[in-house]
């Protein structure tokens, strides 16, 4: 038998069946008008160079920091914004996101060399398994880096650096709690926070003055919210007073997603596994009533009440200190575009264009649904038609239909708002990497150089 108790997987499948579901419907037109909007200017860039390219769109990433300063300006006042190198790490994007006044989260040595040669950046530096010579560079730059230390070892590594250095370096410390589940891989348990605080004290030039509590991915405002209140209660049972004013920053992390950028098929929903694994048992197709449902997600606006909300509530009286944030898809989502052309019309509803999936590391679009727009023969309406990409791969597909009035060869397409963790996943697997290209500034053509 495949699962232990047979009878009762039976019942919760039959309860998944009979449940009502949230099925969030609707479409992304919102975006394919802003797209056409700057349908010229993208068509002058492509006219000029070969595709595909990824589109560094810098004015729509201006306004994506601009709102989330705004956002969490309002709801967390005096935040500091640190941006997550690695959504995308192309050297426009994050000296832009240093000159609207973020610092930066690094995650490895490659990206804090990076960040260290920007003069003056602010930089966080966070993530397990940390390299002694990366610890040592962040030592070395102790007066702009602070380490979010991962382990009670990292904590061992970082004291004797920093003695045999004579540097002092500030540091945190990253605790999950139980409603990070999966990530609880990460830093020390919630419940070892005092003892870890009093172990640093052995190592008087490791300055511990903040706690990371990345929120990770969590599409439940509820559950933003319990993590800061879980936090809140730990702190005021198990820190004397004295080691709570120690406290200098709290961390809050990141995860936040964009509101109404994609959608999903339905055979990820939890029922359309469970249809499709069915019918595919018995050779049977599937069909689905809807081509695809948006991803459940919030306004940036709710992120930033929330949080802020539950800070006021549980954390504010009783510490006074700084609160970091670390925003990395919520923007750099909308920093790129990857555009194509249409080499190949195998039939009205087959097309195969010059780019392949590996432009943003995995076949990711046979389940992920993201506007694909026609600029040469716009409309905003979709028609059906398969794009296949140009890999010798059968999952190669960048979607299942086009915003167009038809599709033919030589049409310029875009996949529009594909800047976080697609660049930095990009694979050389039978082609290039593409290069970078700049709508504002298109004589700025640079390959792809994250490393």
């Amino acid at each position: 038998m495949i699962v232990n108790d047979l009878a009762a997987k039976r019942r919760r499948i039959e309860q998944l069946l009979d449940d009502e579901h949230a099925y969030p419907t609707g479409n992304l037109d919102h975006i394919a008008a802003k797209i056409l909007e700057k349908r010229g200017a993208i068509l002058d860039v492509a006219a000029g160079r070969a595709t595909p390219f990824y589109l560094y769109d810098r004015e729509y990433f201006r306004s994506a920091l601009a709102e989330f300063v705004a956002a969490f300006g309002a709801h967390l006042p005096g935040h500091r914004p640190f941006y997550a190198v690695k959504s995308n790490p192309h050297p426009g994007v994050i000296e832009e996101a240093v000159r609207h006044g973020f610092g930066l989260y690094v995650s490895s040595g490659r990206e804090l060399r990076q960040g260290l040669a920007i003069p003056g950046c602010p930089i966080l530096f966070s993530g397990p398994a940390k390299l002694l010579e990366e610890l040592h560079l962040a030592v070395l730059h102790a007066d702009r880096v602070i380490v979010n230390i991962d382990s009670f070892r990292e904590l061992e590594r970082l004291g004797e650096l920093a003695a045999r250095l004579g540097r002092s370096i500030r540091a945190g410390v990253r605790v999950p709690v139980e409603h990070h589940s999966a990530w609880s891989k990460f830093g020390i348990p919630l419940a070892e926070l005092p003892r870890f605080w009093r172990a640093a004290r052995e190592h008087p030039l490791v300055e511990l003055q903040g706690i990371q509590l990345h929120l990770s991915s969590h599409r439940d405002l509820a559950a933003y919210e319990g993590i800061i209140e879980q936090l809140g209660r730990f702190l005021e049972r198990e820190l004397t007073a004295e080691e709570r004013a120690s406290i200098a920053f709290v961390d809050v992390g990141g995860g936040y997603w964009p509101h109404r950028v994609e959608g999903y098929s339905p055979e990820l929903h939890p029922l359309g596994k469970v249809i499709r694994a069915a019918d595919a048992h018995y050779g049977q197709d599937t069909e689905f009533a809807q081509a695809y449902y948006l991803r459940e997600s919030f306004p940036l606006e709710e992120y930033a009440r929330a949080l802020g909300g539950a800070i006021d509530l549980h954390l504010r009286p009783l510490l006074d200190c700084v609160y970091y944030t670390e925003p990395g898809r919520i923007v750099s989502t909308y920093a790129m575009h990857i555009v194509l052309t249409v080499m190949d019309k195998k039939s009205e509803d087959l097309v195969i264009v010059d780019g392949g999936v590996t432009m943003v590391g995995a076949p990711r679009y046979l389940h992920t649904y993201c506007p694909v727009i026609n600029l040469s023969r716009p409309a905003m309406r979709e028609i059906p038609v398969r794009i296949g990409g140009s890999l010798c791969d059968s999952e190669d597909f960048w979607g299942f239909r086009c915003y167009g009035e038809r599709i033919e060869e030589g049409d310029v397409l875009i996949v529009p708002l594909q800047g976080a963790y697609t660049f930095c996943l990009a694979q050389d697997f039978v082609r290039p990497i593409p290069p970078v290209v700049e709508l504002d500034h298109p004589g700025d053509e640079r390959a792809r150089g994250p490393g």
